[in-house]
């Protein structure tokens, strides 16, 4: 889906990565202005799901930090899985795996070997 890559947030970012990203969706919202700034590149958008008010303080005098907020109603996801019956939305599937190798599935992503695509538990 063109997400690439997804960084363990309790790990250092790689200086390999400053100045890559157009967006940065920090979906733990706990990187640091100066983290978050340094992997967008000019012109970037860092999306942050965690707001405090130091942060809203924030989101009104940067061009580049905004904070984000979804909700997760039925309806939505009816929307969404409308789409994806319909053909519209496509998934990348990588990886699928059986209930009992779940747990191999994540130990291999937790250790950043990864497929194309998402990874999918199949519970039959």
């Amino acid at each position: 889906m063109g997400v690439d890559p997804a960084l363990d947030y309790t790990q250092e970012i790689p200086t390999s990565l400053h100045r890559k990203f157009d967006i940065v969706f920090d979906c733990n919202g706990n990187l640091s202005p100066s983290e978050s700034e340094a992997l967008i590149q000019r012109g970037g958008v860092i999306l942050d799901i965690n707001p405090t008010g130091a942060k809203f303080a924030r989101s009104l005098f940067s061009r580049h930090y905004k904070i984000f907020f979804g909700s997760q109603d039925a309806e939505i996801l009816r929307k969404v899985a409308d789409l994806a019956g319909s053909g519209k939305l496509s998934i990348s599937i990588g990886r699928r795996a059986t209930l009992e190798d779940a747990i191999a599935v994540i130990s291999d992503l937790e250790a950043g070997r990864r497929a194309k695509g998402k990874a999918v538990i199949v519970m039959a």
